[in-house]
């Protein structure tokens, strides 16, 4: 259901429903037409009828009207890359509850956060009791600390960064996001699970600590994943699982440790982290 302002609305099933829109990423210089992603947020009704909305893109007429037939919004859940909106939906919804990961009370201090998921000792789910939902695993060695959402009744899997499937459709009818331009189109071809550029960019870019992220790859594949939603793409809903172990393929089949390599690499990329969070 595209409106004038490129937002889709889509029914995945009775417990999940997305909302998609048009977005730019890797913007140099704060030139904010550099490279066409698309973006997407997903709102979970959990089985005692309250709302989760993962990773809020920009709320829109459509959008709000949508959440208020859901039933409102109850929890909004955001990682250091998908934030930018969030005092919006609190501003609507200010009740409710607001899930964040390590930085972002530095980073956003405009929003007060209910819970902080900082490590696995402590989860989303467990503190706020929607556990027969969702299982989810903090991703503490990716440069976003980013989170896997994964919705047990549908056996979804929910991401922001840890996977794109570009080029995205959605919300770029009847073209798609590869029509935005040389360098839209150019990221589109490769940002997707059947190439190896993306596998590089995850290994090379955004992972901070390779044992981390080695570990929590791990998890997330002995999951029984039918779908995933990403924040920057198309669902995929066939061969899901195998689309999470051939992008991260390096870290579920190659070496237990980490090789010389990332013995000088990790330490730059604490540092590169530590300048994100300013």
């Amino acid at each position: 259901m595209p409106s004038t302002t490129h937002t889709v609305v889509r029914d995945v099933n009775d417990s999940i429903t997305t909302f998609t829109t048009r977005f730019n990423r890797f913007a140099p210089f704060g030139y904010r037409k550099f490279v066409a992603v698309g973006n997407r947020a997903t709102a979970i009704r959990l089985q005692h009828d309250k709302i989760l909305l993962l990773n809020p893109i920009q709320l829109e007429p459509r959008i709000r009207a949508k959440l208020q037939q859901l039933g409102g919004v109850h929890y909004i859940a955001c990682d250091l890359g998908h934030h930018m909106y969030v005092a919006d939906y609190i501003k609507t919804w200010p009740d409710a509850k607001t899930i964040g990961v390590v930085g972002l009370p530095q980073k956003r201090k405009d929003v007060h956060w209910d819970f902080v998921y900082a490590s696995q000792t402590t989860t989303p789910e467990a503190h706020f009791s929607f556990a027969e939902d969702l299982e989810t695993v903090l991703f503490e060695g990716f440069i976003t600390y980013a989170v896997a959402w994964y919705h047990r009744p549908s056996k979804t899997l929910i991401v922001s960064d840890l996977l794109m499937n570009l080029p995205a459709k959605e919300q770029y009818g009847p073209g798609t996001s590869a029509d935005q331009g040389l360098f839209s189109r150019e990221f589109a071809k490769r940002a997707h699970p059947r190439g190896i550029f993306f596998r590089r960019l995850l290994y090379y870019v955004a992972c901070v600590e390779f044992s981390l992220v080695k570990r929590d790859t791990k998890r997330v594949a002995e999951w029984d994943i039918e779908r995933i939603i990403p924040c920057h793409g198309e669902i995929i809903e066939s061969d899901a699982d195998e689309a999470w172990r051939e992008v991260y393929q390096w870290f579920l089949q190659g070496d237990a440790k980490p090789g010389l390599l990332w013995r000088f690499k990790e330490p730059f990329m604490k540092a590169m982290r530590w300048i994100f969070l300013l």
